[in-house]
């Protein structure tokens, strides 16, 4: 059952690369705030299109959907999405917290470093499985072109309050990404699970439900 909350914010879901607001967590996310008569948001982030991605269409977008809602959101972001959430924040936003799920902290910079990404970084394309889709899916050079914009996310600082859910055995994205950003940011509250960059155990689910219905009491 519902508890009882002292507010009644907006819950907005922001989605990872490659993905869509139908996936898991996005679906789980929902679910909750359905159930408890919250009010959820959760944008198609491939934009303007998935082949012409851009950080930059996506921030901004988000930035207008906050503008646009009666009060402070509650963000939920799950890895492109998290690194997204930090983006509107430090751009001025007002949110009144944010959730972060393995947040894809220097996205940008790592496709800029990372030998994953050299072909793409060489040819400006490369073919990727969306799985928003359920196929694979052609990434333009829009994207590339986009990355030096958001590189600098080492030198943000958010006064925001955070918790930040990681799995141990995250493979994508470092859990030491958000060891650094919670030592950088006072008052971030770093979660390490038993889990990888999915963090759809059903402990981390748990975890997940726990730290949504923290936000609203």
């Amino acid at each position: 059952m519902p508890g009882h909350y002292e507010f009644m914010a907006d819950l907005l879901y922001l989605h990872g690369f490659t993905s869509s607001p139908g996936g898991n967590k996005g679906t789980f996310a929902r679910r909750w705030a359905q159930a408890r008569g919250i009010p959820f948001h959760a944008p198609d982030l491939n934009l303007p299109t998935f082949e012409a991605l851009t950080l930059t269409a996506q921030v901004e977008a988000v930035e207008a959907l906050v503008q646009a809602l009666p009060e402070p959101p509650v963000v939920v972001g799950s890895s492109l999405g998290g690194f997204i959430a930090t983006a509107v924040a430090h751009r001025g936003a007002t949110i009144r917290s944010m959730i972060l799920l393995a947040p894809a902290i220097h996205f940008a910079r790592r496709r800029m470093t990372s030998p994953a990404w050299a072909a793409y970084r060489e040819r400006g394309e490369m073919e990727v499985f969306h799985y928003g889709t359920g196929r694979p899916r052609r990434l333009g050079p829009e994207l590339l072109g986009d990355l030096r914009a958001w590189a600098d996310d080492a030198d943000w600082r958010l006064a925001v309050g955070t918790v930040i859910l990681h799995g141990r055995f995250d493979e994508t994205v470092p859990l030491a990404e958000s060891e650094a950003y919670r030592d950088r940011n006072p008052g971030v509250v770093l979660r390490v699970l038993e889990d990888d960059h999915g963090l759809l155990a059903p402990a981390s689910l748990e975890c997940l439900r726990e730290v949504l219905e923290d936000a609203f009491r």
